[in-house]
């Protein structure tokens, strides 16, 4: 370059215009709407908004009150003295999905939401754990339960201690018949028709026995109302061995042996120690009043719970069989969303859940798995009137292409932790605005603990570092070159194969 030259620089950025901040709108101070009202002249100066300024900024967007209960998830990485708000309503009343590859930190913001949920004085919200994760979380407005294991089961039912057991008769007719039926039985549409009407008239002299007209006279077979199974499979077997009279004597009855697959299925899964939960609750579970005893357990408020504490509900699902966990996780999903459909408009009290690897239940497609199907019907009803009845969804999930499309597309906040996988990045694009698509770009560069925002609870895009939560949940990373480097001996086989021959989850 010659002395005479002089060396020049020009910064260019490309802008989206997605909103515009009012002063004073209708009485408000500090307006957003997502509308060009006006727009910037050509080479008007551009200013970056960093500290408290940018903070008050993003509270605005988020309609945070600066002296209200606030959702917060860190700090933006633009400016870590930044405090990055979400509009708590709309977080859960829209639906909200929260994805990242292992390791990202995608229990890590998870475990903070949670934390912040249980503060709240009323808080309600169910955590769907398939693994033991969210252990470690404790606090006054947290609760810990687990599905009732092989270990449980001559402990007696108590719910005080954290066991759950989920009778039989909760099941609606998909359920029950997804479990106990074979569909490629040819016989299948005989076992299914016999069994709906043995179970209806079992409900039904239960009923008769507990001298409840009221119900007697409405209920379906859908209705979870307690019913005897010993007396269905007795009357199933009467029809799979009955002899009728012929013109040359006795002869075989319409069902005879058709129905001899069912009643081995009946039986094998009653005397299943892994299924206890379902068969082996003892007396208490067979009565009339247990679903409200579980109903108000699980689905109540904090304020519902003892000592009022306990907003927090967080499920152990680990030691459920995994062929028929879908069925078990949509079992208490349902259960939630029952409540808050019968429950008279003004007394629903909101209920958050929280969807932990979600794929393993809510897969994209069913594969011809009966228990997903009804697993699947279940979360897409929720996601699509979820709202009207205050049950909000948080699904999680480290592999987002593996999870049911409608489902996430009723999900309208996106916290995405890192994602180096192709498909999954496909999702995620699908999910963002037309004119946010440019922002997918960012997914395999974030770093462990930090996400892309986008959705109803932040009107702006957003690049935010997580922070910490108060205890770290259990991700299942283990160092391994650091554990192999130690000079300590395992000694921990013994009693995990004693774990293994029992079905119990070690501690």
């Amino acid at each position: 370059m010659g002395e005479d030259e002089v060396s020049s620089e020009e910064n260019i950025v490309r802008i989206s215009l997605i909103g515009t901040h009012i002063d004073l709108k209708d009485g408000k101070r500090n307006v957003f709407r997502r509308t060009l009202e006006t727009v910037p002249e050509i080479e008007a100066n551009c200013f970056a908004i960093g500290g408290d300024h940018l903070t008050s900024f993003m509270r605005v967007i988020a309609n945070v009150a600066e002296d209200g209960q606030r959702l917060t998830l860190g700090s933006y990485t633009l400016d870590e003295n930044a405090d990055a708000y979400l509009d708590g309503n709309k977080f859960f009343q829209r639906h909200a999905v929260v994805v990242g590859s292992t390791g990202s930190g995608k229990s890590w913001t998870t475990a903070h939401i949670l934390e912040q949920v249980a503060e709240l004085p009323n808080a309600n919200a169910l955590v769907f754990d398939l693994h033991g994760e969210y252990t470690p979380l404790v606090g006054d407005g947290i609760r810990h339960f687990h599905i009732a294991g092989p270990g449980d089961l001559d402990k007696g039912t108590n719910l005080d201690g954290g066991s759950i057991y989920l009778p039989y008769w909760l099941l609606d007719y998909e359920a029950m018949i997804s479990m106990f039926v074979d569909r490629s039985d040819q016989n299948a549409p005989n076992q299914t028709m016999l069994m709906s009407r043995a179970v209806t008239e079992a409900k039904k002299e239960f009923l008769k026995k507990g001298d409840h007209k009221d119900v007697l006279g409405n209920f379906t077979i859908d209705s979870p109302v307690p019913f005897d199974l010993d007396r269905v499979i007795s009357e199933i077997r009467q029809l799979n061995e009955e002899m009728v009279d012929g013109t040359r004597g006795k002869k075989q009855g319409d069902y005879f042996g058709k129905l001899s697959r069912l009643i081995d299925r009946l039986e094998n899964k009653r005397t299943d120690r892994r299924l206890g939960f379902l068969f082996q609750g003892g007396k208490d579970t067979n009565e009339y009043k247990w679903l409200e005893i579980l109903s108000s357990t699980l689905i109540g408020g904090a304020q519902d719970q003892p000592e009022s504490k306990g907003g927090v509900k967080i499920i152990d699902f680990s030691e459920v069989p995994s062929d028929i966990l879908p069925l078990i996780v949509s079992l208490v999903a349902r259960l939630a969303f029952s409540l808050q459909q019968w429950m008279a408009p003004g007394k629903r009290h909101p209920v958050a859940l929280f969807c932990d690897e979600a794929h393993l239940y809510i897969p994209d497609r069913s594969e011809g798995n009966a228990a997903n199907d009804v697993s699947i019907s279940i979360f897409e009803r929720i996601a699509k009137e979820g709202r009207k009845y205050g049950v909000g969804l948080v699904v999680i999930s480290q592999r987002p292409s593996e999870v049911n499309r409608t489902v996430l597309s009723q999900c309208n906040n996106l916290v995405s932790m890192r994602l180096t996988n192709a498909e999954d990045q496909g999702v995620v694009r699908r999910l963002l605005p037309d004119s946010l698509g440019g922002f997918s770009d960012l997914l395999p560069i974030l770093d462990t603990g930090e996400a892309l925002v986008v959705g109803d609870a932040s009107l702006l895009p957003s690049r935010i570092r997580i922070a910490k939560p108060s205890s770290r949940p259990n991700s299942g990373t283990v160092d391994f070159w650091d554990k192999w480097s130690t000079s300590e001996a395992v000694g921990s086989i013994p009693a995990a194969v004693d774990g293994w021959r029992k079905q119990t989850q070690q501690t």
